[in-house]
């Protein structure tokens, strides 16, 4: 007897679980985004007539009920800790934990590179007709400066596939392997982020430098770079967790990353920033450092992101040249400092911009100097970066 009611309150717990659960789940808010996976999240399906019957709907709710299960977070970043500090992993999703605390994402992706020449090669040549100089800055990503820090056993291209960009420019391209520049204040604090891939604007101050010195020669309207004592350098007090820390959660990181601001401490009129058909912009986006969230992408503080086209006018160099950038990520926490070099700066994120050929933009705004800013990763893996006549090709692929 104690057995069969012992029997009828274990069924009964497990109904009111199995109930209760599911009910949990019909009634909480879902989440669009994981902020920890950088992906949207499946939405609830729709239960048409049409979807039952064929069987559409029990598969999509599935795909559902696994993005939207309840705690799914914590499971994951649960795992993350049992990786690491049972199973002694210290690579996860082609992410490795670096004993100096940074996480990095080796480079090995298939080798572009002479295809990324070509292209460049034969774009600056037909610029050169024009008198329109055309420079490569190539500035080193996380992964690349700090490469030989990785063990031997994880496969690691980053340098090798910088040489061999570097090597096949023509001499029509003013080519800038921004290693050189980097590596002497790798040592010094906030130069590139523990949990992101990107660096951080100290680290693109000294490449703005180099790269204001080499332009300057052919365009000597372009002055002289303004000094890194020419600003005040602050860290935001909001912390977050990185690209990188996205893909191996919390749990492999040594510590939280901060935004780092860097302001003039001259007075300088104001500079038009526009993008997003919209003007008033400033160089940093400040709504982004109270994005919530661990994983918050807090990068896109510098310049919003990754806006596909913007045009900077400077009042303050009335009479310098006007450029062009053709970039990716890495140069945003850059366009502050480089943008106050010319009367006029143009930025074109080619994953996105979809109006016209490069050549036909070109010609339309009377562009002095063409500049790209490509880390070695995502020049190599992103066919869009270097299609001139039809831009808009997205993402990495």
């Amino acid at each position: 007897m104690k057995k069969k009611a012992a029997d009828i309150v274990l069924v009964g717990f497990l109904l009111l679980f199995i109930f209760g659960f599911g009910l949990w789940i019909w009634l909480k808010d879902d989440q669009h985004v994981s902020a920890l996976e950088n992906r949207d999240l499946k939405m609830r399906p729709d239960a048409t007539v049409q979807r039952l019957l064929s069987g559409d709907y029990f598969k999509q709710f599935e795909a559902y009920f696994n993005d939207q299960f309840p705690g799914r977070q914590a499971f994951i970043e649960a795992n993350a800790s049992v990786d690491k500090y049972i199973m002694q992993k210290d690579e996860i999703r082609d992410v490795y934990s670096l004993k100096n605390g940074y996480l990095i994402n080796p480079v090995h992706p298939k080798d572009k590179t002479k295809e990324v020449n070509d292209k460049v090669n034969s774009f600056a040549h037909t610029l050169k007709k024009k008198n329109i100089d055309v420079y490569f800055a190539l500035p080193p990503n996380k992964s690349t400066i700090m490469e030989k820090k990785l063990p031997d056993y994880i496969e690691a291209h980053g340098n090798e596939l910088s040489d061999k960009l570097i090597a096949g420019f023509s001499k029509d391209v003013h080519a800038m392997d921004l290693r050189p520049t980097i590596q002497p204040h790798l040592q010094e604090d906030n130069m590139y982020f523990h949990t992101d891939h990107h660096w951080k604007p100290r680290a693109a101050h000294y490449a703005y430098e180099k790269v204001i010195d080499e332009m300057s020669k052919q365009h000597p309207g372009v002055g002289k770079p303004i000094p890194k004592s020419e600003f005040t350098w602050k860290e935001a007090p909001e912390t977050f967790y990185g690209s990188d820390a996205r893909k191996t959660t919390k749990s492999y990181a040594s510590k939280p990353d901060t935004i780092t601001i860097a302001q003039p401490k001259f007075k300088e009129k104001p500079i038009s920033i526009c993008y997003r058909k919209t003007c008033g912009h400033k160089f940093y986006d400040m709504s982004k450092l109270k994005s919530e969230g661990t994983y918050a992408n807090r990068y896109e503080t510098y310049f919003s992101g990754d806006v596909s086209e913007a045009v900077i006018k400077n009042p303050n160099k009335p009479k310098g040249p006007k450029v062009l950038i053709l970039k990716d990520s890495y140069v945003n926490p850059m366009i502050q400092f480089l943008s106050r070099n010319y009367s006029e700066t143009r930025i074109l994120d080619m994953r996105h911009y979809k109006q016209k050929s490069v050549y036909e933009y070109i010609d339309q705004h009377d562009i002095d100097a063409v500049l790209f800013v490509h880390n070695i990763n995502s020049i190599n893996i992103t066919p869009a970066f270097v299609d001139f006549k039809h831009p808009g090709g997205g993402e990495n692929q």
